[in-house]
């Protein structure tokens, strides 16, 4: 077993995360860039880290479940189908399995993530 800590993940400069690019769906002119820490990955796909990402609107591409607590940043998403969820630092929001919608961040956003399979 692995047991592994990151400490104040708000406070972590940006600089020091991963470059993980601009996001594959823009829909906005402003796109996206994204930057993370993949803290832990499984054989079966399923993943924990951290992900940032800047101001922008795009088409969510995760398929997978995940849960994830927001530690800055304000944001909103679209669901296909459903209410809009307005995020901010403090928030966490569960997605199941083939969420589709809209991201639109407004402030850049960080949060702590577990992405997993659910057969």
């Amino acid at each position: 077993m692995s047991i592994k800590q990151v400490k104040a993940v708000a406070d972590i400069p940006s600089a020091e995360l991963d470059d993980w690019g601009p996001v594959e769906l823009p829909i906005s002119e402003t796109v996206s860039q994204l930057r993370g820490l993949i803290i832990n990955e499984h054989d079966d796909g399923s993943e924990a880290g951290i992900w940032e990402c800047t101001p922008g609107t795009w088409t969510r591409q995760i398929m997978d479940a995940e849960i994830s607590s927001f530690v800055k940043g304000h944001a909103r998403f679209h669901p296909e189908e459903g209410e809009t969820l307005d995020i901010r630092a403090g928030d966490t929001v569960y997605f199941d399995e083939n969420s589709r919608g809209t991201w639109e961040v407004i402030e850049t956003v960080r949060k702590a993530y577990l992405t997993f399979k659910r057969d």
